[in-house]
């Protein structure tokens, strides 16, 4: 019995600590502002980037603080791999969760998105919202984001994907 009640209670953890992101915490974050009173966004300043090259690996590494945190990407030229860094740990795009199957993680470039933080709860999210190089800027695909979403917590460091089309309203 106490076995399977430990089991239970690691399942439960292991759960939670994989749990995605709400949808008001996505919505939040691809809209860079909140409607949602569970949910509190700020904007991350991005304008100290630190840009870190090996030159022989071919790799550079383009990060900003945020509190104690650093966050931002890698990507190395040779092999056209890219990915996402949180406190020294690097996420291949291939092990970032899609919260929408259908849409394959982008590259972004780390200059053009919009950083922030979402918080809702005990739970605390950096993100990362842009609008595929340019190619939102006008016409029916103004409006389409990609977001990354990368999850601040001790235990796990967990990325999303998704992307979402936002409409602005005008008053």
């Amino acid at each position: 019995m106490k076995i399977l009640l430990a089991g239970l209670l690691l399942g439960a953890l292991c759960a939670q600590a994989d749990a995605k992101p709400s949808p008001a915490v996505v919505d939040a974050c691809l809209r860079t502002t909140s409607d949602s009173p569970k949910v509190h966004y700020t904007p991350i300043p991005a304008d100290a980037f630190q840009v870190t090259e090996d030159e022989e690996a071919g790799k550079t590494d383009i990060t900003l603080r945020h509190g104690p945190d650093t966050v931002g990407t890698w990507e190395v030229t040779k092999t056209r791999a890219f990915g996402l860094v949180f406190n020294g740990k690097e996420t291949p795009l291939a092990r970032v969760t899609r919260l929408d199957k259908r849409k394959a993680p982008a590259v972004f470039n780390p200059y053009e998105a919009i950083w922030g933080e979402a918080r809702e709860g005990n739970k605390s999210y950096i993100c990362a919202t842009f609008n595929f190089d340019g190619l939102g800027k006008s016409g029916s695909f103004q409006n389409v984001r990609g977001l990354y979403l990368i999850e601040r917590s001790a235990r796990a460091k967990s990325a999303f994907y998704t992307s979402g089309n936002i409409t602005v309203n005008e008053k």
